[in-house]
């Protein structure tokens, strides 16, 4: 719509001589108002839900016909016109017209009827037609469709090995109609105004699915299910069409759809793979049942929908409560920094500390001299600094095995990275004890935070995690670096070190 036409609307004022013309002119306003507004709103095309929307069939189901049946329906032209077919129409098809192979079009046009004629018999003068019907008609063309035609199906003839064609038929395949076959891939529809969404609808939606997907992330890092990875390409990409799409009032529950029925599959996968096990962890717990219950009231809300925003409430509050459930079922017991000090085996992706969860967003493996090199790892200003390779247990006599850093006062600094700015987040570091008793200063970008606390010495069992909490004011950015200075002649050791941040 790159030219818009300036409209002129009806100004009366005494004296104004009112002429056919001018209440003509007053009309077309309207007319073209209307028009203007269609096209601007809806679109060419066939409007749906009005009758049954021009569909085109063929006459009979069986046998030979070459007669269409062009069902009643709305549609607007590229002028903007309403073209209302209120009753239906017969079409047959006389190929015989054509030369073969030809694609013929069945198309529908604007049409005006005059109507009601007026006539006063004492003056010949004073006569028309008082109306203008708006309507259609409708029409087989050949080859080329004209700009004021609209689409409703084509057709591509071909005769048979007889030089006939017996009959037109629906296609067997809509996606790869053959000769003779009613085509309507290339049919315009116009688009059908929508109730939006508020602002704030929309971003209890997204985090609603942040959540989802998160959950999903964590568990997946627990079970290797194939549903929870379909969980988190779905909600991602459902996040998105909700942040960015122009998404309508009745498209939530056509997304919330798809995401129960992958819900479902995470309950039928997880039972399926302990029966591989042979042994139930997961679906023994009670949170399994009562998410099994929670699904099924979800879905009969989604099912059942009544097309209500009190509803649309009620269903949101039930889908987080299936998401808590979710986690109850794959997280492990909450734990604190005191349990994850002991902590012998490799740190999970994610932990639960004071009903906060966090997850792992960086980790140093000094192993790696390429990953100390991305970390950017120094330890110039660190006097007499040297590695080793370590082998020591923790107290449950698990013995594990590390790239131990040693340095005897000064300063060591590296990056840390896949941070979000204000989260408050967990530094941890392995730290060998065996002389303990002793505290590490720590800097984030230069500024000074609590320091690390050795309390204690274990000379058995060197090995502990220890852990620094660190206030979300600190991380101004997506990447700090960290710095750890000791008193002249005080004796550090530190292994692999792990970064987690508020979820």
């Amino acid at each position: 719509m790159k030219n818009i036409e300036q409209f002129k609307r009806a100004n009366f004022f005494t004296g104004l001589m009112a002429t056919p013309q001018f209440w003509n002119d007053i009309q077309d306003y309207h007319f073209k108002k209307e028009n203007f507004y269609n096209l601007l709103f809806l679109g060419p095309g066939i409007v749906p839900g009005i009758r049954d929307e021009l569909k085109v069939s063929p006459i009979a189901k069986t046998g030979g016909s070459l007669s269409l049946f062009v069902a009643p329906g709305f549609a607007i032209d590229r002028q903007g016109r309403g073209i209302n077919l209120y009753e239906p129409e017969t079409k047959m098809v006389d190929y015989k017209k054509y030369k073969l192979p030809v694609t013929i079009y069945i198309a529908i046009m604007y049409h005006e009827i005059l109507d009601e004629y007026y006539q006063n018999e004492q003056n010949t003068e004073y006569q028309g037609y008082k109306k203008k019907i708006e309507t259609a008609k409708v029409e087989i063309i050949a080859d080329n469709l004209p700009e004021n035609c609209l689409e409703l199906a084509r057709i591509y003839l071909e005769e048979d090995e007889n030089g006939e064609i017996k009959r037109i038929t629906e296609p067997a395949d809509y996606a790869n109609p053959k000769a003779n076959e009613i085509d309507t891939r290339f049919v315009l529809w116009a688009k059908k105004p929508r109730i939006g969404l508020s602002p704030f609808l929309k971003k209890y939606f997204v985090d609603i699915l942040e959540e989802s997907y998160n959950y999903a992330f964590s568990a997946f890092n627990i079970v290797n299910l194939p549903s929870l990875r379909e969980l988190q390409a779905l909600t991602l990409t459902s996040k998105m069409i909700v942040k960015c799409g122009d998404l309508a009032y009745e498209d939530i529950i056509h997304i919330l759809e798809p995401i129960w029925n992958v819900y479902n599959s995470i309950a039928q996968d997880l039972i399926e793979y302990e029966k591989g096990l042979k042994k139930q962890t997961f679906t023994a717990k009670d949170a399994f049942k009562e998410y099994r219950d929670k699904l099924y009231k979800l879905g009969e809300l989604i099912k059942y929908f009544d097309n209500k925003y009190e509803t649309i409430d009620i269903i949101f509050k039930q889908e987080k409560a299936v998401i808590e459930t979710l986690r109850h079922i794959f997280m492990t017991k909450k734990i604190t920094l005191s349990d994850i000090e002991l902590m012998s085996s490799d740190l999970p992706p994610d932990i639960v500390i004071n009903d906060v969860r966090y997850r792992m967003v960086d980790f140093i493996d000094f192993n790696d001299k390429q990953a100390e090199q991305s970390h950017k790892f120094d330890k110039v200003n660190a006097n007499n600094y040297s590695t080793g390779n370590k082998s020591a247990t923790y107290p449950d006599g698990v013995n594990v095995q590390d790239i131990i850093n040693i340095y005897f006062g000064g300063t060591v600094s590296f990056t840390l990275n896949n941070l979000i700015a204000a989260r408050k987040a967990i530094l941890i570091r392995r730290t060998d004890i065996f002389h303990g008793n002793y505290k590490i200063d720590v800097a984030i970008n230069g500024e000074k935070t609590k320091p690390f606390v050795i309390d204690g010495d274990d000379t058995k069992n060197n090995w502990r995690n220890i852990a620094l909490q660190i206030p979300g004011k600190y991380i101004k950015d997506n990447s700090i670096t960290v710095s750890f200075m000791m008193e002249m002649g005080t004796r550090d050791c530190f292994g692999k070190i792990w970064m987690y941040q508020q979820i």
